[in-house]
């Protein structure tokens, strides 16, 4: 099976894939082209049952990498990306209630509902955490690790790495990053760390 490692010497990330036309794919961590690094006609033990497991479920690198898709198929290739549009071209409609309590979100058929108590931002991840269930065909209740890939989908589709490099070439100002993206300080903080990329960011999220 051919190895590919990320172009991203601060990324660096290496994978098995199922054949060498692969080579060139975005990684599944940073986004970034990958090369082909060798071949092995048996991956080790451990990566094959990851990729067994990877089958069976997504994993939150896949739903990175799932998220990336959706934004580009959707014609999103620099922020902001307009989730609510992306739920309406898929037949959704998203609602604004007073009626969820402590719930942030929630998902009732093809209606998205979010709490009219939350600010603008909030509305924006919920709505990408139920785009990223609906694309991962997870739902509510299935575990943390169904909340965990959806989270990851939705911090991919408002803050993908990509972007966000892009952006911090024009600005590295936490405020005005946040303010690019309509996100929240958490959002771009945690989509930083993902990407490494903490370290070039300054004002109140420097460090993250």
């Amino acid at each position: 099976m051919p190895m590919l490692r990320c172009t991203d010497k601060d990324c660096g990330h290496t994978w098995f894939e199922r054949s060498a036309l692969a080579a060139g794919a975005d990684c599944e961590v940073c986004g970034e082209p990958s090369e082909l690094v060798g071949v092995d006609d048996e991956p080790p033990a451990e990566l094959a049952a990851s990729a067994t497991a990877s089958d069976d479920r997504s994993h939150p690198a896949h739903a990175r990498t799932k998220a990336r898709e959706v934004a580009k198929a959707h014609g999103f290739v620099r922020p902001p990306v307009i989730v609510h549009k992306i739920a309406r071209d898929l037949g959704f409609t998203v609602r604004s209630s007073h009626n969820l309590g402590t719930l942030r979100a929630r998902l009732v058929g093809d209606v998205i509902e979010v709490n009219a108590n939350e600010p603008a931002v909030a509305h924006r991840f919920s709505v990408a955490h139920e785009l990223g269930h609906h694309f991962l065909g997870t739902v509510h209740g299935s575990g943390p690790t169904a909340e965990d890939e959806a989270n990851a989908f939705a911090g991919e589709l408002l803050v993908s790495g990509p972007m966000l490099r892009h952006a911090l070439s024009d600005t590295t100002d936490a405020r005005e990053l946040r303010e690019l993206f309509k996100v929240s300080r958490d959002v771009l903080r945690i989509a930083a760390q993902t990407h490494k990329l903490s370290d070039r960011i300054t004002g109140d999220d420097a460090g993250g």
